[in-house]
């Protein structure tokens, strides 16, 4: 019971890391373009993870082979984050941060599209209510989001899904540290290139940071290190039940730190898509947090 009660800590200091990271992002969004966001969080990352490969002095790669699903987690992962730092310069970080929770609906979608696993009805029952709460979050019947913005978000929690559903099976080539390191350096690159190139969908345009803009990217990429090192802490001391349903957290998080930085409260329409996102995410959860604590209990 105390390594759960370390991963449930973890999972919280985890979630308060990566809100601030956003928050940092919101901040920077004002003169930095989300790919110029993106290059600089990756960057900044592999420096952190270099140096602490570099202290840790462990074996990076467990067996030999997984190279393809390590580039794709690194591609699709980078175009879920490069969707999420557009939502945040331009819709408030509440909205931008509940579609990018509702990462563990698309888990669900692919695990019955593509690996044919059987879903128990209630839980299907609660993948339709969270997608219910993503069209209110949408808003169709009031003041609707822009169509990128929709876009953006659907592939923030999307492609988020795909890079966790293939990290599963990366774990037995690789050690995470090495995972987040190759993330952050093929970001890095992928994000170097992507501003030199003329692309129409989404600003890429270069900002050369003043001293005051240095200090929050670096805050911005020490923070995401952090959430990061935590939240593997996390799912180390503790079954992932157990400590999944936490990372929701975030949303509340994203909420408070929005209105401090100038977004309005949410309206009826965005509060109910929360909500029910939150809904889901919790039931969808819920019987594997039953399970798991079960087991600790018994002490399985």
């Amino acid at each position: 019971m105390h390594h759960l009660s370390l991963g449930i800590v973890f999972m919280f200091i985890a979630s308060f890391f990566f809100a601030i990271m956003n928050a940092f992002i919101k901040i920077l969004s004002q003169t930095i373009s989300p790919v110029e966001n993106l290059f600089f969080r990756s960057i900044i990352m592999t420096f952190f993870m270099l140096l602490f490969l570099a202290i840790q002095k462990k074996p990076i790669i467990k067996k030999s082979g997984g190279w393809h699903k390590l580039f794709f987690r690194a591609f699709i992962g980078g175009l879920s984050m490069l969707a999420l730092f557009y939502n945040i310069a331009t819709i408030p970080l509440s909205i931008a941060t509940t579609f990018a929770q509702s990462t563990p609906l698309y888990v669900l979608l692919f695990s019955l599209l593509f690996l044919k696993e059987r879903i128990p009805f209630t839980i299907i029952i609660a993948g339709i209510i969270g997608f219910i709460g993503i069209i209110f979050i949408c808003n169709p019947f009031g003041q609707p989001l822009a169509p990128i913005n929709i876009i953006m978000g659907i592939f923030s929690g999307g492609g988020a899904a795909l890079a966790l559903i293939t990290l599963r099976s990366l774990k037995e080539y690789f050690e995470n540290s090495f995972i987040i390191l190759f993330f952050g350096l093929s970001m890095s690159i992928v994000g170097g290139i992507i501003i030199l190139l003329p692309v129409f969908f989404i600003d890429n345009s270069w900002h050369t940071p003043n001293s005051f803009e240095w200090w929050i990217i670096i805050l911005m990429g020490l923070s995401g290190t952090i959430g990061q090192h935590f939240l593997t802490k996390a799912y180390m001391a503790a079954p992932a039940g157990i400590v999944a349903p936490i990372d929701y957290v975030k949303i509340l998080w994203g909420i408070f730190m929005g209105v401090y930085l100038g977004d309005s409260l949410p309206n009826i329409e965005t509060w109910s898509g929360i909500l029910l996102i939150l809904f889901s995410g919790i039931l969808i959860a819920l019987p594997i947090f039953i399970k798991d604590y079960k087991r600790i209990k018994n002490g399985y």
